[in-house]
């Protein structure tokens, strides 16, 4: 055993043996200050990113009654970007896990519900209230390091005050896979999308000469076409974790295929490309995205779902593979050319080339009509929606292809 590992078991013995004193003092200091202790999903990056994003966007926009000093802690399976950790430090207060798990494992225990924690923090990934987009990002990163990250780029050859890049953020087994606490994973593979898939839409992007970042840590497969302006970043030596966050913070839009790496861009109010497996988890509420979910096909009656039938379904009754089997339903790939359509349109929307016709308009018009309040979570007694107004915009090419689709 390591020195630094003796040092932290100890470290966690002390606090465990401190925890009883300081359970009797927050205790005490409950009727005047309440003290809450929280985890933050350290080890997966899309939480990292967003969860304490839109806890301080909700902390500024409620009127809290009560006089609350919050703390929050990392989790024993690690920090999956440290960069994004400190950053985060800065506003509000981290604590390695060794140092307050025990308190708050005394305090809240497995309750889903305890005064002393932030409720469903890690469920904090979407705003319905429609502040999101009225609120810059909480955190960015200093002069000093985008100067480090401009630099570092133009040693690639992309001239970051000129060119424009899209930040590819695809969906694999590679990362959850790479983690040492083992676990199946089939649950969630029906949000993957081979990397292939994409070829279509990068070298749109490429005859536009706008580069495409392929982004990951750990990934399946290679993204290379042999063309400059496409990049596998993932794979290449220019990677870091700094670099992470300044490419997802700077990109001219995102393409999102229900990775947690997207929500960097999200945090910092870039435009999405949201390609979501499921569509119940499409990110309405940001009105600079373009949506586009993975069609469900129905074993049963030998066809594609349409929206109707899909939104009949609870959020929960579907959220897993082992759901959707068990109702005979798989989940189909987008095309490449619905893919690429999608893009297009992104594309075309931001560099304000592109025409709403008046069919365009009435099949988006019927898309927001839907039934999307059937979509929500039970947090204790509250219900939480998941869609407030639909601010994105589905695929115009879609629709106008599928118009049953809307029934």
């Amino acid at each position: 055993m390591s020195i630094k590992k003796i040092l932290l078991n100890s470290i966690l013995i002390v606090s465990y043996l401190l925890s009883p004193i300081i359970f009797i003092l927050i205790k005490f200091l409950k009727p005047i200050l309440l003290i809450r202790i929280t985890p933050i999903l350290s080890n997966r990056y899309g939480h990292l990113a967003i969860n304490p994003e839109i806890y301080l966007i909700e902390k500024k926009k409620e009127k809290i009654k009560k006089n609350f000093f919050d703390l929050f802690y990392t989790v024993r399976y690690g920090v999956c970007n440290y960069e994004m950790l400190k950053l985060w430090k800065t506003k509000i207060i981290i604590f390695p896990h060794y140092l307050i798990e025990p308190i708050d494992l005394l305090l809240n225990g497995k309750k889903k519900i305890s005064v002393h924690q932030v409720n469903f923090f890690s469920s904090k990934i979407r705003d319905v209230s429609g502040n999101y987009n009225k609120d810059t990002p909480s955190i960015k990163l200093s002069e000093k390091q985008n100067a480090a990250c401009i630099d570092q780029l133009s040693k690639f050859g992309l001239d970051f005050n000129k060119e424009k890049y899209v930040c590819l953020f695809n969906r694999d087994d590679a990362f959850l896979n790479s983690n040492k606490h083992k676990k199946n994973w089939y649950y969630l593979s029906h949000h993957n999308y081979k990397i292939q898939s994409f070829e279509m839409a990068a070298r749109k992007l490429s005859s536009k000469n706008i580069k495409v970042f392929r982004m990951g840590v750990k990934v399946e497969g290679k993204f290379d076409f042999n063309d400059r302006n496409i990049i596998d970043y993932a794979n290449s030596g220019l990677r870091n974790e700094l670099m992470d966050i300044f490419l997802a913070s700077n990109c001219f839009f995102g393409i999102h295929c229900g990775t947690g790496s997207a929500n960097v861009a999200i945090l910092n109010r870039r435009p999405i490309l949201d390609l979501n497996a499921n569509l119940h988890h499409l990110y309405t509420f940001l009105d600079n995205s373009l949506l586009l979910s993975k069609h469900y096909y129905s074993k049963r009656k030998k066809r594609n779902l349409n929206l109707s039938e899909i939104l009949a379904f609870k959020e929960n009754q579907i959220r897993r593979r082992d759901q959707l089997d068990s109702y005979e339903i798989e989940m189909i790939d987008c095309s490449q050319e619905e893919i690429a359509d999608a893009v297009e349109e992104l594309y075309l929307r931001l560099d304000n080339n592109w025409n709403d016709t008046d069919e365009i308009l009435s099949l988006q018009k019927k898309f927001n009509q839907h039934n999307w309040k059937n979509i929500y979570q039970l947090q204790g007694d509250k219900t939480v929606f998941y869609h407030g107004e639909i601010k994105g915009r589905y695929s115009s090419a879609f629709l106008l292809k599928n118009k049953d689709w809307l029934n």
